[in-house]
């Protein structure tokens, strides 16, 4: 038995005679000894949990425990960059013996133990975090690559499905999931070879046509001829297995993705059929409209060109884009309602939908999410951005203000489009708050980089000219 095998037999007693803290600092050892140890790690955490809530705490942490981790966390992001990884674990194990279902720290813990090559443990850890937040689109797709790594592309698929039930325009995910539709065929007729003994892959197969025919069906598809070529193929397969609800939705991607909608909507119509709870299936219903709404919008709106263009009067078109467009907005924000409601940890969602919001007229609800999407780091720009938005419209420009203020400290490149919108926006602040000086100190410094931007020169002009 091995030093950390000792510490763990040891902890199984104390967690028998529900002494929870000395099991816990037993476990600790253990794992210092070997911390590519998995299901003991896994354990901790459950144990830590169970001894929070006995206290009557909170396994998530609070306000109270972020202030204790602080200075425990600055030395993980030390540690982490030096990519000592031994060490950054037991830091972060450190933090979650206070918070055990944090699930920023659990993603740091998986990121060390993918650092030091203990994938199972790793895999363990992102578990957790899936158990704890259902809606984790970042753990399934790092599980999808981990189980992929480990040359299981069947488990590697089952979580890739989950990014694109949350994410269904996710690139990555299709890609994954295509190219390990693949690999899965490939492993299947290895063991077949292994079970007959034949050392030769392409013997075991029926022909060297067969071999040329899974590699077909393996490419990457990328233009319409592949499309129409890669819906043939679904077809076979959806004949062979046509209660397969992936199936169907992959073949009505194929089919949006060449604009036939009428098909497109009836592969999607049929997943749900065979499978009523394949929630991606009612995303992709849901993504259909949206884009064939879309489409109409810009036919209607190249119709009005082609209109002004001949010299015609175009007051009845743009009358019928304008009733249109409410239609859609209004389907569109239905939609991202239900989205929302559905996936309540995805932050993008929630930027779309507070976008849609504020144009609808609706500020607080838009402000509402927003404020939420604010805590992903990737999002945090955009969502003060956004905010700031809703507050000026609702002729509060002094909290306008602060959120455009506080959304430029985050932005790297001041110049970029980003950098000059959020200028723009605190130009017009102070335009609104009658500071002529302060209007004209952001419109000239977005002028200092691109004196095309928008309507600043114009701006600038007026406000010089004695505008306020």
């Amino acid at each position: 038995m091995s030093a950390a095998d000792e510490y763990f037999k040891k902890a199984e007693l104390a967690m028998k005679k529900g002494n929870h803290d000395y099991a816990i600092e037993l476990v600790l050892q253990g794992l210092i000894i070997n911390p590519k140890e998995s299901d003991w790690r896994r354990k901790l955490h459950k144990i830590e949990t169970l001894s929070i809530q006995e206290k009557g705490g909170n396994p998530q942490g609070g306000m109270g425990i972020r202030f204790k981790v602080m200075p425990i966390q600055a030395n993980i992001k030390k540690l982490t960059m030096q990519k000592k990884w031994d060490e950054a674990i037991i830091e972060i194990e450190k933090c979650l013996r206070l918070q055990p279902q944090s699930v920023p720290t659990l993603f740091a813990l998986a990121q060390s133990l993918e650092g030091l090559e203990a994938d199972d443990s790793a895999i363990g850890t992102l578990e957790e975090i899936v158990d704890i937040d259902k809606g984790s689109v970042e753990a399934y797709r790092k599980l999808g690559i981990l189980w992929a790594k480990k040359d299981e592309p069947e488990k590697a698929i089952s979580y890739w499905e989950k990014v694109a039930q949350y994410k269904p325009d996710d690139k990555e995910a299709g890609k994954a999931i295509r190219d390990l539709s693949a690999a899965t065929m490939v492993k299947k007729a290895e063991e077949k070879k292994k079970q007959s003994g034949d050392e030769s892959f392409k013997s075991m197969l029926k022909s060297e046509e067969e071999a040329a025919e899974l590699e077909k069906r393996g490419k990457v598809v990328r233009t319409d001829e592949d499309r129409v070529q890669a819906i043939k193929y679904k077809k076979e397969d959806l004949r062979k297995d046509p209660s397969n609800s992936r199936l169907w939705r992959e073949l009505g991607s194929l089919y949006q993705d060449l604009k036939k909608w009428a098909e497109a909507e009836a592969s999607f119509r049929e997943a749900l059929k065979v499978n009523p709870q394949d929630l991606f299936a009612m995303e992709k219903m849901g993504s259909l409209k949206e884009v064939r709404l879309d489409e109409e919008l810009k036919k209607s709106q190249l119709d009005i060109e082609n209109l002004k263009a001949e010299g015609q009067d175009t007051s009845e078109a743009e009358l019928r884009l304008k009733q249109k467009e409410d239609s859609v907005l209004k389907f569109k924000v239905e939609e991202y309602e239900r989205r929302t409601k559905a996936h309540p940890t995805d932050y993008e969602l929630k930027i779309r939908y507070g976008e849609l919001l504020r144009r609808l007229g609706r500020y607080d609800d838009a402000i509402k999410e927003f404020q939420k999407s604010v805590k992903d780091p990737k999002f945090k720009i955009e969502s003060l951005n956004n905010t700031g938005r809703c507050f000026l419209e609702k002729g509060l420009p002094d909290v306008a203000e602060s959120q455009f203020l506080q959304a430029l400290t985050s932005v790297a490149d001041k110049d970029s489009d980003l950098g000059k919108d959020i200028r723009y926006n605190l130009g017009i602040v102070n335009e609104k708050k009658k500071n002529k000086d302060g209007a004209l100190k952001w419109y000239q410094e977005i002028m200092a980089s691109d004196i095309a931007y928008r309507d600043v020169s114009e701006r600038v002009s007026n406000l010089m000219n004695g505008g306020t």
